[in-house]
């Protein structure tokens, strides 16, 4: 709906958002930029919550000043015009539940239509307006989230996760236009669901502890089982093709994701409570050298079918921030932007971009940063302190502050500003630690995270400096800790905070004209420690989602071994127990 403002120009807003069963969210676009996006998670508190974004669609509007009323479309990033032809035979459950008539009609009058149905809509009338519901292809919302943010004016796209509607894969070529899909991989034939197979095989939980996987492989040999692995995919014309024999996560009723032939291929498979053996490294090193391998086969048939020079990715698979940083090294493109939430999260905020640029609003220019949460007041968060009768003290520059915190040894909560969108934090809802000390790691481990000692975090880096430490592409500007890349001459020993096993580092450039409260800090820890780095790692205890108010980030301080909190202006200490 139209909106007319005090000044009588008209405002359009869509909200898009995503239920498929993964990382609920809601988007709101205000004339073709986004304007607010949150997870449930965020507001429920349920980590990785799939319920429907009931909380995120409130949020939302209530951030942007308007009502449900106000909004003429919803785009949802999943399409059921895949499925709806087939007759559901629910009409006894429809007599118990009058609601289900809604889409009993739909499915049933579509089971009688012949060909293919292209597009699906439903309307709800209101005295308003009407609210108009459309359905957009996953995999394209996807796409059209990474692009719109990328600032490209065309590219190369990729695609790819578990499994979308009727795909694995998307490819093909996004413009300021829209999302052209050029070819795709058939469900079950997917790259996601072969890497989440062997989550589960090592012990971790599938769609959800991949990390743990991409972790870990650094400490294996992938030559033990490389050839073995390697014979289960196979990549051909940019479609991918699995051995399904040894595979199980396709069929419903089975136990695991994976068949007995792969047992018999690689052992019994891990139990969680059992501790993790160096032949299960050796071979999450080799599928980690699979699916690599897989992902530069694809772009390689990419590039060749479109020419095209640049390239954005996107989807589930591509959280996978070891292979992105080997992307370029390894495929002809001269360009990469991988987003800040390339996973199902970001489909709120690519389904929303998709409808708004299908709507004829032309997209706005990229943001290049993901901090779309509502900002809460200097006033508002001295409120919510002193109503808590909490010690506090103000102070004139809490990048200052924070910066003097961490150089001395402290692991400090840093809350500003509107949260980031996605699994990741970028400046605004983080943790802080001093990346070249060497115990600094294991210190938010025991204090905070409680992660397991073989994840390392992540580091920010100013982005005037990062050249010099980090062997960045210069095709590649990694604005959302997407990216592991290696360290450069002097600084391999420097940052023994950050640095993993495998001497690589997941890394974040701050430019200071998107973030410079957040650069202004990196800065300040530099005139005390000598590096422009700080150990940047997500504003939560492990098993909960990032904080999102005030009240989570005093209660995240409060029953963690957090040392400090810096929330705007204000700062909270706790009693010293002693130096370390």
């Amino acid at each position: 709906m139209d909106r007319h403002t005090g000044r009588g120009a008209a405002v359009t807003f869509v909200l898009g958002i995503n239920c498929s069963g993964l990382h609920a969210s809601a988007c709101l676009v205000e004339d073709g930029r986004v304007r607010v996006a949150i997870c449930e998670e965020r507001l429920s508190r349920v980590k990785q919550d799939r319920s429907f974004p009931h909380r995120a669609i409130a949020y939302c509007c209530d951030a942007a000043g308007i009502s449900l009323d106000d909004v003429s479309d919803v785009y949802v990033g999943w399409n059921p015009r895949f499925y709806i032809q087939r007759s559901d035979h629910v009409l006894h459950e429809a007599h118990l539940q009058r609601g289900k008539v809604s889409y009993l009609a739909l499915n049933e009058l579509a089971s009688a239509v012949e060909g293919e149905i292209t597009d699906v809509q439903q309307v709800i009338g209101r005295p308003t307006g009407d609210l108009r519901i459309h359905f957009v292809d996953h995999h394209e919302a996807h796409a059209a989230g990474a692009f719109a943010a990328s600032g490209f004016d065309r590219a190369a796209f990729l695609v790819l996760d578990g499994f979308g509607e009727h795909t694995t894969t998307a490819a093909g070529v996004a413009t300021r236009n829209g999302v052209q899909v050029h070819n795709g991989t058939r469900t079950p034939h997917s790259l996601g669901s072969f890497y989440s197979t062997f989550t589960e095989f090592v012990g971790f939980r599938p769609n959800s502890e991949e990390w743990k996987v991409m972790a870990l492989a650094a400490y294996g040999d992938p030559e033990r089982f490389l050839a073995d692995v390697r014979s289960l995919v196979r990549v051909h014309e940019g479609a991918v093709e699995l051995d399904l024999s040894f595979f199980e996560f396709f069929l419903p009723f089975t136990p695991h994701r994976f068949s007995p032939k792969l047992v018999s291929a690689f052992g019994p498979p891990r139990d969680p409570a059992k501790p993790i053996e160096p032949h299960h490294m050796d071979l999450v090193a080799a599928v980690q050298a699979v699916f690599e391998e897989a992902v530069v086969d694809l772009l390689e048939h990419l590039h060749r079918t479109t020419g095209e020079p640049d390239l954005v990715i996107g989807g589930g698979a591509f959280m996978n921030s070891v292979a992105n940083g080997k992307l370029l090294d390894r495929t002809p493109f001269d360009r990469l932007f991988v987003g800040g939430t390339p996973d199902d999260t970001g489909i709120s905020l690519g389904s929303a971009l998709w409808g708004a640029q299908a709507g004829g609003q032309p997209l706005a220019p990229a943001d290049h940063h993901n901090f779309y949460g509502r900002t809460y007041s200097t006033d508002e968060v001295e409120a919510f302190l002193a109503s808590r009768k909490l010690s506090f003290r103000k102070v004139d520059d809490p990048a200052a502050e924070a910066a003097r915190l961490v150089a001395a040894g402290q692991v400090v909560a840093w809350f500003q500003g509107g949260s980031e969108f996605g699994q990741r934090a970028l400046g605004h809802r983080c943790i802080l630690a001093d990346p070249t000390r060497p115990d600094s790691k294991e210190v938010v481990n025991d204090q905070v995270k409680y992660r397991e000692p073989f994840r390392p975090f992540g580091a920010s880096v100013l982005e005037e400096r990062a050249g010099e430490i980090f062997a960045l592409d210069p095709g590649h500007r990694p604005l959302f800790m997407e990216s592991v890349v290696g360290l450069r001459g002097p600084w391999v020993d420097r940052l023994p905070g950050v640095t993993h096993v495998d001497r690589r580092v997941r890394v974040q450039v701050v430019p200071q004209d998107v973030d410079p409260l957040f650069h202004r800090l990196i800065q300040a820890v530099e005139s005390h420690t000598g590096a422009p780095v700080v150990l940047n790692t997500s504003f939560n205890t492990n098993g909960m989602p990032m904080v999102e108010t005030p009240s989570d980030a005093v209660a995240c301080f409060a029953t963690s071994g957090l040392d400090a909190l810096v929330i705007d202006r204000f700062v909270l200490e706790k009693p010293a127990s002693g130096s370390r």
